[in-house]
């Protein structure tokens, strides 16, 4: 089940980037999703306390980010 969601959460991150290039708005929610994914991948794993942290922040940057291109 781990290597599902940590596929999961890669095919998400690059779509996102892919969506960040072409300046689609949907980017942002399709990150928050990669992003808490990544948090459960960390946390099930070999807790990675760092990574859960970081991905912490990327979520909320990506939830700002959203409000911000809402606007």
């Amino acid at each position: 089940m781990l290597d599902i969601l940590s596929f999961i959460a890669m095919a998400l991150s690059l779509l996102g980037n892919i969506l960040l290039v072409k300046k689609v708005i949907w980017v942002f929610p399709i990150w928050i999703v990669a992003n808490v994914t990544w948090i459960v991948v960390n946390f099930i794993s070999t807790p990675n306390i760092s990574q859960i942290i970081m991905f912490v922040v990327y979520t909320i940057l990506a939830m700002i980010s959203w409000y911000q291109w809402k606007k």
